[in-house]
């Protein structure tokens, strides 16, 4: 099957824990390098899909982060129902494993099912390097590997930053596929993007992000 082809077929869809999601920050602030990268930030986020835009530098992975607990906040509160994903704008994958064992690894690390990593890299267009090293993979291909874990790790809540990188066209219609896959599922699905409009017609709201602070 031909990547292209392969990337158009649906990944066989494993239960996701059931979990009424629900994540807010409330009145945020994230300092970093005694710089303020988020300045009393508060946002609620429900089910569906929310895009997070602004310029480069103006705080949307740190907002990401902060939603999913991967920065200190220096004022203010973070509440999350559920377990978070987050996907960053460079692939998050181990060096010296390959595709298949970096996903084995995330799913196994949550107490997961590994039955649907093979599938799901085959609907990424991985079907026949399920076990090259990741480091002899394409730019491309390691952002199809990463972006995988949407369908092996069904969590509640979906961080992804920049996920548009490195990606051709069909990449770009299967990413799509996944994540109104995942708004479908009731999933809290969050896209920090400065420029691609894909997804507008999904989106059930929008976040503008300027140095640091939230329209």
């Amino acid at each position: 099957m031909s990547t292209a082809s392969a990337m158009h077929t649906r990944a066989r869809r494993p239960i996701m824990r059931k979990v009424e999601a629900s994540a807010s920050l409330r009145g945020a602030t994230v300092i970093l390098d005694d710089r303020p990268i988020l300045r009393d930030v508060s946002v609620e986020l429900g089910p569906g899909l929310t895009l997070v835009r602004g310029p480069n530098g103006a705080g949307k992975t740190t907002l990401l982060r902060a939603f999913a607990g991967l920065v200190p906040l220096a004022r203010g509160t973070r509440e999350m129902t559920g377990d978070a994903l987050y996907i960053g704008h460079r692939p998050m994958l181990l060096r010296g494993l390959t595709a298949r064992e970096n996903l084995t690894f995330y799913v196994r690390f949550r107490g997961l099912a590994e039955d649907g990593i093979a599938n799901a890299l085959d609907a990424w267009g991985l079907g026949n390097d399920l076990d090259r090293p990741v480091e002899r993979l394409s730019a491309g291909e390691r952002r199809r590997a990463s972006l995988a874990r949407i369908e092996t790790e069904r969590l509640p809540v979906l961080l992804l930053d920049e996920p548009f990188a490195d990606l051709d066209d069909p990449g770009v219609s299967r990413l799509r596929d996944a994540i109104a896959g995942a708004r479908e599922d009731g999933r809290i699905v969050v896209v920090a993007t400065h420029a691609h409009l894909e997804l507008d017609d999904l989106a059930a709201s929008h976040i503008a992000v300027d140095r640091g602070i939230v329209a």
